[in-house]
């Protein structure tokens, strides 16, 4: 079962907007953007063959292979943003990942909000 977990925003920007503004942002943080439609953004970090040769407990947290999806919907005075971030390490155990992963996908949504806010 993958760690993951969502948020949902609501900012003053149309949907094209923030489109660029997390792209740029995913780009920064050397994501794979997988999907781009006007709806919705999918993305991949991390490295899922550095985690398991190295080790979950001592790759770096931006190493950690996770999943960036954003689904945006335009509504009245701007556009609601509704967020998932989770693992992407693919079939195993997660034994000793989960509060690694649960600080970094916080870290990430952390950073996606304030590239929205700025």
């Amino acid at each position: 079962m993958p760690i993951s977990d969502k948020r949902k925003w609501k900012i003053n920007r149309s949907a094209d907007e923030i489109q660029k503004i997390l792209i740029d942002k995913l780009k920064q943080k050397k994501a794979e953007i997988k999907v781009v439609t006007p709806k919705m953004i999918g993305a991949t970090l991390g490295s899922g063959l550095k985690t398991r040769l190295i080790g979950g407990l001592l790759v770096s947290k931006e190493t950690l292979p996770v999943k960036v999806i954003l689904l945006m919907t335009e509504v009245a005075g701007g556009t609601e943003i509704d967020a998932t971030i989770e693992d992407n390490l693919g079939f195993g155990l997660r034994t000793g990942m989960v509060g690694r992963y649960n600080d970094y996908i916080q870290s990430l949504f952390d950073e996606l909000a304030g590239a929205l806010q700025s």
